[in-house]
């Protein structure tokens, strides 16, 4: 559930210092509606911000956004919120756990899960040191949004879940393509270098993991339903 709405703009969480927590009680209801009409179950939350920024002042902002997220995300049918470690810098890890450490427990208080992205422009560029991430914030309800594209430059499609294993319970499809300098462009799932095959295997090897589709488009959409289908079948026929 992407907390960017067009009709919305004023709410979006674009900007520095908004998050969910800003958005009126009526926008939340007309917003949960919108979703039920549809016949779309709300379950996890996008609040990405940067935690792990080197001006103290942005990360005070970040980690009060992410408290007011927390907040806010029973009201709009969540109970996880996605986010990121932050843009990478000197000392960025360090500012990363320090942040997590200050607002996971306003996440375990309210029965939140809090799961973060790795990708390879973060501060958690790679499933070692999610894992790093994870040991040194010491909290049960931290767990991972796995999207391998964006961990491809660095990691293996298996390597992930040798890593994180059964803290994974999330994951994105979309593909991702390296190029001789080592930098990922990101087309749909299914045109690019993901093993598709394999992450399906292990994915599902783990249980219920939503898995959320990116990168497509309206008019490409079935086309990559189909194709991560016809993967699943494929994987549970062998």
């Amino acid at each position: 559930m992407p907390t960017w709405y067009q009709e919305y703009e004023q709410y979006s969480s674009r900007h520095p210092e908004m998050n969910p927590g800003a958005f009126p009680d009526h926008v939340v209801a007309q917003i949960r509606a919108a979703f039920d009409a549809a016949g779309l179950e709300t379950w996890a939350m996008d609040s990405y911000n940067n935690v792990s920024a080197g001006d103290e002042a942005l990360r005070a902002t970040a980690v009060e956004s992410m408290r007011k997220s927390i907040a806010a995300a029973p009201g709009f049918g969540c109970d996880t919120i996605v986010t990121e470690a932050g843009r990478r810098g000197v000392g960025g890890f360090d500012r990363c756990v320090q942040s997590f450490r200050e607002f996971m427990p306003a996440a375990e208080a309210a029965g939140i899960t809090v799961c973060v992205e790795p990708s390879y422009a973060q501060t958690v560029p790679n499933s070692w040191t999610m894992r790093g991430l994870i040991e040194e914030v010491c909290s049960p309800n931290l767990k991972v949004l796995l999207d391998p594209a964006n961990i491809l430059c660095y990691d293996s499609t298996s390597r992930p879940f040798d890593v994180l294993g059964s803290d994974i319970v999330l994951a994105h499809a979309k593909d991702c393509v390296v190029d001789e300098k080592g930098m990922p462009s990101f087309p749909s799932a299914g045109e690019g270098e993901v093993d598709w095959h394999l992450f399906m295997e292990r994915l599902m090897a783990l249980g219920d993991v939503p898995l959320i589709i990116e990168y497509a488009k309206e008019e490409t959409i079935g086309g990559v339903i189909d194709f991560l289908r016809d993967v699943a079948a494929d994987v549970e026929g062998n």
